[in-house]
């Protein structure tokens, strides 16, 4: 985990942000972005799955595999940690019910990934307002027949505008972000601790993506880095620690040419 002092991070939100064509260097903040190679997405969904991290270095590729949507206090069947929100997991809808958050991830089949708002999303050429119960069920059919997987979070930048106002008394711990930019899609993460507005600045000064939304963090922070066949540990739960999450976000990454 990166400890840094918050004091520097500010000064994120006044740098020249990305041009459109730049692809982005990695950094301590950036530390995925799809347009470094063949890049695919895709989610695990736990414990059914625990056992693809054991074979994690297979193919030998570089991946990136952090928790994705929230996990709630409730559990599924079988006492199974149960997704906070809307999750659809390749084909198969694990928590039909809407939670109040905006901010919708789709992953296809094919590796593709998309952000989106819960009242204006695109989905096979139709639009749908997930607050209405026949859109939202209408949509859930159609993503599960397609296989794709769809998890809900909290949005803080919507086409490239703030979605989120500072609040007194706001908590700070590292944040996480999964952006989209015109270049693709990727994993933003703050130095130090900082409250979801200032890590909202903070993306939008530097990257200016187009949509941005909060992965799970703090005690549910799981970060598994795999760069030329070696396993760093990235986040502060163990590499089988997974007990208590209920998914995570695996991003791979295939060097072109």
């Amino acid at each position: 985990m990166i400890k840094l002092a918050w004091a520097a991070l500010p000064a994120l939100a006044f740098l020249a942000p990305l041009s459109a064509s730049a692809c982005p260097e990695k950094s301590e903040r950036i530390l995925f972005h799809s347009c470094w190679g063949e890049a695919r997405a895709s989610s695990l969904l736990l414990p059914e799955e625990g056992s693809a991290l054991a074979r994690a270095m297979d193919p030998p590729v570089e991946q990136l595999i952090v928790t994705g949507g929230y996990t709630g206090k409730d559990a599924r069947e079988e006492a199974r940690p149960n997704p906070v929100g809307m999750f659809i997991h390749k084909g198969t809808v694990v928590n039909p019910t809407l939670a109040r958050m905006d901010g919708v991830a789709i992953l296809s089949p094919e590796g593709t990934l998309s952000i989106q708002h819960r009242g204006d999303l695109s989905f096979q050429g139709i639009r749908f307002d997930l607050g209405a119960l026949d859109q939202r069920q209408s949509f859930q059919r159609r993503a599960a027949k397609a296989g794709a997987s769809v998890f809900q979070s909290h949005l803080l930048i919507v086409d490239g505008a703030l979605d989120v106002r500072p609040r007194d008394g706001a908590p700070e711990a590292v944040r996480r972000l999964l952006f989209t930019d015109d270049r693709g899609f990727g994993i933003y993460q703050t130095e130090g601790a900082v409250t979801l507005y200032d890590a909202a600045r903070a993306i939008e000064g530097e990257i200016a993506p187009a949509m941005a939304l909060n992965l799970d963090m703090g005690s549910f922070d799981y970060c598994l880095a795999i760069r030329g066949g070696v396993a760093q540990n990235c986040g502060v739960l163990g590499r089988q620690a997974t007990q208590k999450l209920s998914n995570l976000l695996v991003l791979q990454l295939e060097p072109r040419g």
